[in-house]
């Protein structure tokens, strides 16, 4: 290899450091053993930079896995590089191994990142594989907001031999004696990115030379799409809900888009496939207060002119039984306090007739159909209209309560309380206090 080949690599992974500010003595370096990651592992000993490297042994090849181990364990100590090692049990793996191999592997990282307190993780990524993501993703039907790839930095995960070839890595690997092992698995196409490495790309080079510029040519239009999505989505979005005109105004496809979009960015980690997010646009016919399933914890609801997210484990919904002489000796729950008092009490409150209500009291979420007269009003109102009217978030109206009494009457309704500092809820017409009310029942904060 010629110097300004192997300057290349070196110049590469020099650049890309350059986005770090880190503030923690580690980066975190995952080294399998094979000649990407041990390039990347020899390349920042050359630039004396620090890191800590972490191997994961899937114990799948046998004795071939240990003797990743002991290259890698070897090697690090050799140039000065702490290290350690896990081995997993494949046998634990669940349907596709790569991707319970990937899972693992970063769970691994993050696990060990935030235990030493560093900034970042260094993978070895390279230009191949960015050709193979990208084709993965075209053949999967992902959308063109997609096709930017992997990213060289995205705030976590740093890629410095991005913009590297497989070739150029092995050459360099040759050139600079670097110590490396074939993972002989990998030789086999059972798995779709062994086959586009192992199969397509070669007859594509036979046959299409030059595709792979043009694929990576994709990538500009993926983030041109991306970034005509985002704008369109925070036109959309209004409360962390989105505005359900607006939306319905949109193209087939961008709605597709938008609420991918929106799903993702609203609930941490979700990924969803084509076929699932075609499913839950049907939310748009349905009629207000319904939903769709996302999956067995979250949902998306319609809403009275809004789409929301509603996360079932964190609805709110409880159900307490509240005796008199229980109130009287001064009641908590969740975050919430009930008292008797003689005296009206004053501030941020619901005040009560004591005297009024049907007792023992319930305290629980409310249901579709609930309704009550809210205080000033003649007749009745659902819950879901005056949580409408007080300008309840969508997604926040689940975490509502409702204290009824043993007839059933609703006295008062409970506002969640993130964000709201000037109402704690409602209260009815029926046990509003008046001049001559003696027993206040109070409702406040902890």
């Amino acid at each position: 290899m010629n110097k300004s080949a192997s300057e290349s690599i070196e110049k590469s992974v020099k650049s890309s450091l350059n986005h770090l500010k880190s503030t923690s003595p580690y980066l975190i370096l995952g080294v399998s053993g094979g000649p990407d990651s041990m390039a990347l592992l020899y390349t920042l000993f050359k630039l004396n930079v620090n890191v800590f490297v972490i191997h994961i042994n899937y114990s799948i090849r046998g004795e071939s896995s240990n003797l990743d181990q002991e290259l890698v364990e070897g090697m690090s100590a050799e140039w000065g590089f702490e290290c350690c090692s896990v081995k997993l049990d494949s046998k634990k793996a669940k349907g596709n191994f790569q991707n319970w191999a990937r899972e693992e592997r970063y769970r691994i990282f993050r696990e060990l990142k935030e235990e030493l307190q560093a900034d970042t993780i260094l993978t070895a990524h390279h230009q191949d594989d960015q050709i193979e993501t990208i084709l993965q993703r075209l053949f999967r039907g992902s959308g063109p907001q997609t096709w930017k790839g992997l990213s060289l930095w995205d705030g976590e995960l740093l890629r410095p031999l991005l913009t590297i070839t497989k070739k150029e890595v092995l050459k360099y690997c040759e050139e600079e004696a670097i110590p490396f092992r074939i993972d002989e698995s990998n030789l086999e196409s059972k798995y779709a990115r062994n086959f586009l490495r192992n199969e397509f790309s070669e007859s594509m080079d036979e046959f299409f030379p030059g595709w792979k510029e043009n694929i990576l040519g994709l990538r500009e239009k993926g983030r041109l799409t991306e970034a005509a999505v985002n704008h369109i989505y925070k036109e959309v979005l209004k409360n962390s809900e989105l505005n359900l005109q607006r939306f319905s105004e949109l193209s087939e496809e961008l709605k597709t888009s938008i609420l991918k979009t929106y799903i993702e960015d609203q609930v941490s980690g979700m990924k969803l496939s084509k076929g699932l997010i075609l499913e839950l646009l049907k939310v748009e016919s349905l009629q207000a207060g319904t939903s769709v399933a996302i999956n067995d914890q979250y949902s998306l609801m319609r809403g009275r002119g809004m789409i929301s997210i509603h996360n079932s484990e964190e609805s709110g919904i409880l159900e307490v039984s509240l005796s008199k002489e229980k109130v009287e000796e001064g009641f908590s729950v969740n975050n919430l306090a009930f008292n008797i008092l003689e005296t009206r009490e004053q501030g941020l409150v619901l005040s009560l007739d004591s005297d009024k209500l049907n007792w023992p009291l319930t305290l629980r979420g409310w249901k579709n159909g609930d309704r009550f007269q809210p205080f000033g009003m003649d007749g009745s109102q659902k819950i879901s209209d005056h949580l409408t009217n007080k300008k309840i978030p969508s997604v926040k109206k689940e975490k509502a309560l409702i204290l009824s009494g043993a007839d059933s009457t609703i006295y008062a309704i409970i506002f969640p309380q993130e964000g709201r500092t000037k109402e704690i809820g409602s209260i009815s017409e029926t046990a509003k206090c008046t001049d001559t009310t003696m027993n206040f029942f109070t409702i406040k904060l902890k």
